[in-house]
């Protein structure tokens, strides 16, 4: 885990130290999330780009949404 130190208005900051610890932790857990997805977006169309490029490479080697289905049957 790595601290930082984030600056809320006072009644955030009320609000936060009211909470039990738990919700404390999951709150902590959702701001890690955010922060975690902001810095996916920067990369997000890039890898979208990918994506689109792997599917029309495994539709172009005969991959059908049925053949799909049924590799990700055999490995649940």
């Amino acid at each position: 885990m790595e601290r930082i130190v984030l600056e809320v208005d006072e009644q955030a900051g009320k609000a936060y130290q009211s909470l039990s610890l738990a919700k404390q932790r999951q709150l902590l857990e959702a701001v890690s999330m955010l922060l975690k997805k902001a810095a996916n977006d920067a990369t997000d169309a890039a890898y979208k780009k990918e994506l689109d490029q792997f599917g029309n490479t495994a539709l172009q080697n005969g991959l059908t949404e049925d053949i799909l289905n049924a590799l990700l049957k055999e490995h649940d």
